[in-house]
């Protein structure tokens, strides 16, 4: 069998943005701390550093309690720009040895490397060559792993962190997953993994044995892709595609020139439902919003601003924009039209629990569906009816 048919290389730098901090200051290597906001209302870890982990510390875990169980724990405040710096940097990296690389963003990497043979020899041994650049030039160690498709290439990667190199030759993709504990596939979040475990179900192949009809009536219809993914199949392509250079915007031209903050807001947010169903179509999300307003004497003025985390929704998109618009109006003349620009493109998280999705994340997709079917305007708030 050949070995370099298995062409997809997954980079997985565990606890990157503690990691990305540990670099920023030395003084933290091998230390117990967590990153979080600190003007979160309802503070929470983002991410432990390994012996943080080691002691009982996870993401999501209030702030509160990560402290009552290690007082000694130490608060450190996340740097985008960091973060942002050394995922540029691995890109970099990365490009040097395939065009197709795919970043998702906190130290996930994805390449395929078919055709490179003839150059970096077969994917198992660019990929050795690949890591020690990294650990090299970054010094991060990334748990890296080489596979048929971007899930085996993640889930081996799971098994192997925080740090190690593993092929998954093609035809062995079954075999290697039925092992693997249940929580360690795509898609299996706290509360799905919690039934399945109740279930009876601790390991990948066990999940995976089931036939249709008691996969529907153990978790519905939507458990069938992921009975799917149990069994190693994964049809999505490595996205070479460089979404940070890429915006995606829609212009409002108002029928009258506005005068109260309601017309403009409502063009706003018409604005907002259009470019973020087209983001969402795509399954993207963003970091940056921007909003241009043209004045009726001619003039023009921007505002941006840049969030925290990924935008998804509608409602956190228009409250980012809203932050821009109100830092572009400085005149008192009227605007006659309003372009929003999202910006700062990355894959959006596909890895939700089937059972965990979020009320607006609900009504969210319930929306964009009818917006697809009958258009942007079939569903929209009242205001926009009127000033738009």
């Amino acid at each position: 069998m050949r070995n370099d048919l298995a062409t997809i290389i997954h980079v997985n730098v565990s606890d990157f943005v503690a990691s990305v901090m540990a670099l920023k200051n030395p003084a933290l290597h091998d230390r117990a701390f967590v990153v979080t906001h600190p003007a979160a209302t309802r503070r929470v870890v983002i991410t432990p550093s390994r012996r943080a982990f080691a002691e009982g510390i996870y993401a999501g875990m209030p702030i509160a309690t990560a402290l009552c169980k290690l007082p000694t724990l130490q608060l450190v405040s996340p740097d985008t720009l960091a973060c942002n710096q050394v995922t540029v940097a691995m890109l970099n990296i990365a490009s040097h040895y395939t065009p197709t690389v795919q970043s998702d963003g906190n130290g996930h990497l994805y390449l395929d490397v078919a055709g490179t043979t003839r150059l970096f020899g077969a994917p198992i041994d660019c990929a050795v060559r690949l890591r020690n650049e990294i650990q090299a030039t970054l010094n991060l160690a990334p748990a890296v792993a080489v596979a048929t498709n971007k899930l085996v290439a993640k889930v081996a990667t799971r098994t192997i962190r925080p740090d190690g190199i593993t092929q998954i030759r093609q035809g062995e993709e079954a075999s290697f997953l039925a092992m693997q504990d249940i929580t360690l596939l795509p898609g299996v979040g706290p509360r799905i993994g919690r039934l399945l475990t109740i279930a009876g179900f601790h390991t990948i192949g066990a999940f995976a044995a089931l036939d249709d009809n008691q996969v529907i009536a153990l978790l519905g219809k939507r458990g069938l892709l992921l009975r799917d993914a149990g069994r190693g199949w994964d049809p999505s392509l490595v996205d070479g595609r460089d979404f940070k250079i890429r915006t995606i915007q829609h212009r409002i031209d108002l029928s009258e020139p506005a005068t109260t903050l309601t017309a403009i807001q409502s063009a706003i947010i018409v604005a907002v439902e259009h470019t973020g169903l087209q983001m969402r179509k795509e399954r993207l999300a963003c970091r940056v919003v921007q909003v241009t307003l043209f004045w009726a004497d001619g003039g023009m003025s921007k505002g941006k601003k840049r969030s925290n985390h990924l935008l998804t929704l509608d409602r956190e998109i228009f409250f980012v924009a809203w932050q821009a618009t109100s830092q572009a109006m400085q005149r008192r003349i009227r605007i006659r039209a309003c372009t929003l620009s999202l910006e700062q493109l990355y894959p959006a998280d596909q890895e939700l629990d089937l059972f965990a999705l979020p009320r607006e994340k609900c009504l969210q997709t319930a929306a964009d569906a009818l917006r697809i079917r009958f258009g942007v305007a079939s569903v929209t708030r009242a205001t926009t009816l009127f000033h738009v």
